[in-house]
């Protein structure tokens, strides 16, 4: 309900696949039937023009020729791959893509990425269905203080500042102060290059549950 007491209907994605064959976009269509309330999957030719959708989920490994992400404008393209390793998501963000997730992953979890996806978030949910994974070896200095990793690792599931601060009890300010010292230390510049570094150094492991985002702050603030 919204704050006048009324019933607010859900949000409602339509979702493109691309690239894949009949068996698989029928599965996927079949997945999202108990939850078409929020989700559906729409008819998609890549010989024809554009679907008008809010995302497009194409398998990272039909596309490693190209130096970018495809691109349907104006859909987000979200990678969509069995392989899930650290690799394959860094190379997938670098290239453009609006988020990463795993076809290993069940449905309501799925579900729920494409949605924060859709409302402008970065995703990247690479769970593989195994156990844990591997840690990163100790040999390895950390060049962060714990809070600076607990922040950075935040900003690479999605979280904006102010969520950021809400959920750590830190000023906005303090928050903005511990994300410089970090992209100082890590050598970036940018909110994309830092999600990069936390991929590549662990902080989004494969099998780590993505957070739970708001939907009123669709896009990521800016230091």
């Amino acid at each position: 309900m919204d704050r006048q007491g009324t019933t607010t209907a859900p949000r409602h994605i339509k979702v493109a696949i691309m690239d894949e064959s009949e068996l698989v976009v029928h599965g996927i269509r079949a997945m999202f039937e108990p939850h078409s309330a929020v989700v559906s999957v729409v008819p998609y030719r890549t010989t024809g023009p554009a679907p008008l959708c809010d995302l497009t989920l194409y398998e990272p490994s039909a596309h490693r020729r190209t130096t970018s992400a495809p691109q349907r404008f104006p859909t987000r393209m979200v990678a969509f791959g069995w392989d899930c390793t650290p690799e394959a998501v860094s190379t997938e963000m670098s290239r453009g893509a609006a988020g990463f997730v795993s076809k290993w992953l069940p449905t309501r979890r799925l579900i729920w990425n494409l949605l924060q996806i859709a409302d402008g978030r970065v995703v990247v949910d690479a769970w593989s269905g195994k156990g844990e994974p591997a840690k990163p070896t100790a040999a390895e200095k950390w060049p962060l203080t714990h809070r600076e990793t607990e922040v950075l690792s935040m900003i690479a599931s999605g979280l904006a500042n102010r969520e950021i601060a809400e959920q750590t009890n830190l000023s906005i300010n303090s928050v903005k102060s511990y994300i410089r010292g970090a992209y100082a230390k890590i050598e970036v510049t940018s909110r994309s290059q830092a999600v990069l570094w936390a991929i590549q150094h662990g902080l989004l492991m494969s099998g780590d549950p993505v957070m739970s985002v708001p939907r009123a702050a669709a896009q990521p603030a800016r230091v």
